[in-house]
């Protein structure tokens, strides 16, 4: 699994100005550097998975075709690449790519993946904060909150936190689902 945004771009196409050769070759130069905008160069820094992007070399060769991860870049130089991103050769049989080989940023299966992982990572860390509001620490948020009396409610956008005894939860509801208090107002009837 990979949680990662992977940088992508429109139409990039270019070719190697030098050879990726081989399970050693882990960097080599590009004739023209992939752009957000036909002018500002994107680059990817290591250690930094979101700024990553893939290439795929040699994409109309089948016997050859490869998808790559580049893992540091500036410019046309790229010093950091995770080789056949999936998996169709071995270690010692990677393919040799020369220079003038196409290189093409086009959307591939690992993109998805990476979207998917992200999502299901945030859905989890979303579940695991709301698993954690349990009736003790729902008194505490309430016990601990500032005094609010002095602010303007709006109730079509601003929550309240409700504990609700009934199923011993905490609920955050919009302050327009509360009802207000019932006023009751006594009288008495006399007859004769």
């Amino acid at each position: 699994m990979a949680d990662r945004a992977t940088q992508i771009v429109n139409f990039y196409e270019s070719t190697l100005a030098s050879s990726l050769i081989g399970a050693s070759g882990t960097g080599t130069t590009l004739s023209q550097a992939p752009t957000t905008d036909g002018s500002s160069a994107i680059s990817a820094t290591l250690g930094d998975e979101d700024t990553w992007y893939y290439l795929v070399v040699a994409p109309d060769t089948a016997g050859s075709r490869e998808v790559i991860v580049v893992k540091a870049s500036s410019g046309t130089t790229i010093t950091n690449v995770g080789r056949d991103v999936e998996g169709r050769y071995t270690s010692t049989a990677l393919p040799e790519h020369t220079s003038g080989t196409i290189v093409r940023m086009a959307v591939v299966a690992q993109h998805i993946d990476d979207q998917n992982d992200r999502v299901a990572g945030i859905l989890t860390e979303g579940q695991a904060a709301i698993d954690a509001i349990t009736a003790s620490s729902a008194t505490a948020m309430i016990d601990g909150a500032t005094d609010g009396t002095a602010i303007t409610v709006d109730v079509a956008a601003d929550y309240a936190l409700i504990y609700d005894a009934t199923d011993s939860t905490a609920k955050k509801v919009y302050v327009s689902q509360v009802a207000p208090p019932v006023e009751v107002h006594p009288f008495i009837v006399m007859g004769a």
